[in-house]
């Protein structure tokens, strides 16, 4: 019997150690290019917004966790290109994708089993650097589809 709890300790820690969200991988590899990261918790990241006004988002960050914002030093561009080779080979999912005047963003995610399990907005301009927000949580997509649907931010194209 005591064999088997290691056993079954042993595969669990593995399986927790595997479960390493895509944002913190592709810090990891770039950890040298980055100027500034940070870790948030849910609780602190909640407490600048207003119950009343940001319901649905409050609801995706008491389901939320690991956030982490990171920014990188992109002179050479080249961590943009190494985050579009990362986004495809990991399979990050567009969501949304807005350029102007040399601006770029996009909302990319992971969705596993009916659950979107991590949201990564990216950021860059004309300028050198290169932000990434990402954020592990548990939402549907109809909670996502809710808190976007009642958002105050009109987007209009030419």
């Amino acid at each position: 019997m005591k064999q088997f709890a290691i056993i079954f300790f042993a595969f669990f820690m593995t399986t927790i150690s595997a479960q390493e969200v895509v944002f913190e991988k592709f810090y990891k590899v770039h950890k040298e290019q980055s100027t500034f990261s940070i870790n948030l918790s849910a609780s602190l990241a909640g407490s600048f917004l207003d119950d009343e006004n940001d319901g649905d988002l409050m609801n995706v960050i008491k389901k939320s966790s690991d956030f982490k914002l990171m920014i990188f030093n992109n002179e050479d561009n080249s961590i943009s290109k190494n985050f579009r080779k990362f986004s495809r080979k990991n399979n990050l999912k567009t969501l949304a994708r807005v350029k102007e005047n040399g601006s770029k963003a996009e909302l990319f995610f992971i969705e596993k089993n009916n659950y979107i399990r991590e949201i990564i907005i990216r950021a860059n301009s004309n300028t050198d650097k290169f932000v990434l927000f990402g954020l592990k949580t548990k939402i549907t997509k109809d909670e996502l589809a809710a808190m976007i649907a009642s958002s105050d931010i009109k987007i209009s194209s030419k």
